[in-house]
């Protein structure tokens, strides 16, 4: 019978640890959204959340992660050529 308390506290504890980690993740997604646009109102807050949160749009929740990963591609792309800039410089 004990097993079985330890067993289930286990099961529990382990779910519980899921649920914090995925709003981790859609927390890091919503970031690098409003990070990638630029600019936010609250109505793209609001829209963030009922995606990721409440309605789990598959369809939204990808549009968003290519926006996100696309400015992040962009950006090393661009800190690439100012540090290879910088190097070229230095050399001089």
């Amino acid at each position: 019978m004990g097993l079985g308390v330890v067993c289930a506290l286990f099961l529990w504890g382990n779910i519980t640890q899921w649920q914090s980690q995925r709003q981790f993740a859609d927390d890091a997604l919503k970031f690098r959204a409003i990070r990638s646009w630029g600019e936010c109102n609250a109505n793209d807050v609001l829209w963030l959340n009922k995606v990721l949160d409440l309605h789990k749009d598959e369809k939204a929740i990808e549009w968003v992660r290519k926006q996100a990963d696309g400015y992040e591609t962009s950006l090393k792309a661009v800190s690439g050529d100012l540090m290879q800039e910088s190097i070229k410089s230095k050399s001089y």
